[in-house]
């Protein structure tokens, strides 16, 4: 089963691919409801049986709490099951007949809650004050991407990395024949997001496939990336997590190119890039260095934001009558398996 991130914290906030994703499926269930409404459990309930049935799947984790789901999607199906609700909002596009809305709130209690409204109202905005604060820290990390990655281009040999692409989309391209001719826009995502656990990737995507690692700097192995994609296409893109812009790597058929292979890299075929590079890792490191410095302050301010919600779930839970949760499971689990 594979696990992505269709939305993740940058620079820029939050950004999302999750409209895209869910209008490329055939059928589409939204899922609306607050925290602690049993979205996420419904979700991986779904993927359960979907990979008991041997079925190929996605997982879209949350960038908010990367032990949540943020939907799954079932390819043998062309089925998607998504949390809908702030902030990757969607709206039925096509209701009843392509996607529908399922209102987990129904087995809230708002009686249960009313007692408890200025404190959920508190922690509210204690969780958006952190994520503000996250986003700050973020913007000033992306300065000093920006000047790293200035300072990288004064050093480095940026027109020999792209040459080395072109090269080397040529023989891909030779070995493939046809194959990667005429593909439209590759599905958007990331592998790496910026959570309140830090910096986590996810490697499944990298499963069975024939995998190229790029061995060199984080900012050689993005302008190779994306360099390559572009002559030679792609089936799904994988985004900088801190600009949710650039290619971090990319999947085109059976072959998987990378800049983090992960558990996969004793295995990858190597594509070094670090001749091209002279002395840039060393002179671009002090700005590195305090990119990584504000990303840590971010995942702070994040984990100060998981604590909010995490306090203001419990207040939901105690209000949910989860029986009527368990038959929408029921019911969702045979409408789209039977």
């Amino acid at each position: 089963m594979e696990k992505y991130f269709l939305g993740g914290n940058t620079a820029f906030g939050f950004r999302g691919f999750h409209d895209a994703e869910i209008a490329r499926a055939d059928r589409a269930i939204l899922l609306k409801g607050g925290p602690g409404t049993g979205k996420s459990s419904l979700m991986k309930r779904i993927a359960r049986e979907a990979a008991e049935r041997g079925m190929d799947t996605e997982m879209w984790m949350c960038s908010g709490d990367p032990s949540s789901a943020d939907g799954v999607y079932i390819k043998d199906l062309d089925t998607v099951v998504a949390d809908a609700t702030s902030p990757h909002a969607v709206e039925a596009s096509l209701p009843v007949i392509r996607d529908r809305i399922e209102d987990m709130a129904r087995a809230l209690s708002r009686e249960k809650l009313l007692p408890h409204a200025k404190e959920i109202a508190d922690l509210l905005s204690v969780k958006k004050g952190c994520y503000e604060s996250a986003y700050k820290h973020l913007k000033s990390a992306y300065g000093h991407y920006l000047k790293k990655t200035e300072v990288y281009s004064r050093h480095a040999d940026i027109a020999a990395i792209r040459r080395m692409a072109a090269a080397d989309a040529l023989r891909f391209e030779d070995g493939k024949g046809a194959a990667t001719a005429g593909r439209g826009a590759p599905r958007v995502r990331f592998s790496r997001a910026i959570t309140p656990d830090g910096d986590v990737s996810y490697h499944e995507h990298l499963i069975a496939k024939r995998v190229h690692f790029v061995k060199g700097s984080a900012s050689g192995a993005e302008i190779y990336l994306e360099e390559l994609m572009g002559l030679v296409g792609a089936d799904v893109a994988l985004r900088n997590p801190l600009t949710g812009e650039g290619v971090t790597g990319f999947v085109v058929g059976d072959d998987a190119f990378t800049a983090d292979a992960g558990p996969f890299v004793t295995a990858a075929t190597a594509i070094d890039i670090s001749a091209c590079e002279r002395d840039a890792a060393g002179v671009t490191e002090f700005w590195a260095a305090r990119e990584r410095e504000e990303v840590r302050l971010a995942v702070s301010a994040l984990s100060s934001a998981r604590e909010a919600h995490l306090a203001v779930e419990e207040f939901f839970v105690a209000a949910m009558d989860f029986s009527v949760t368990e038959n929408i499971a029921d019911r969702l689990t045979a409408e789209i398996f039977g």
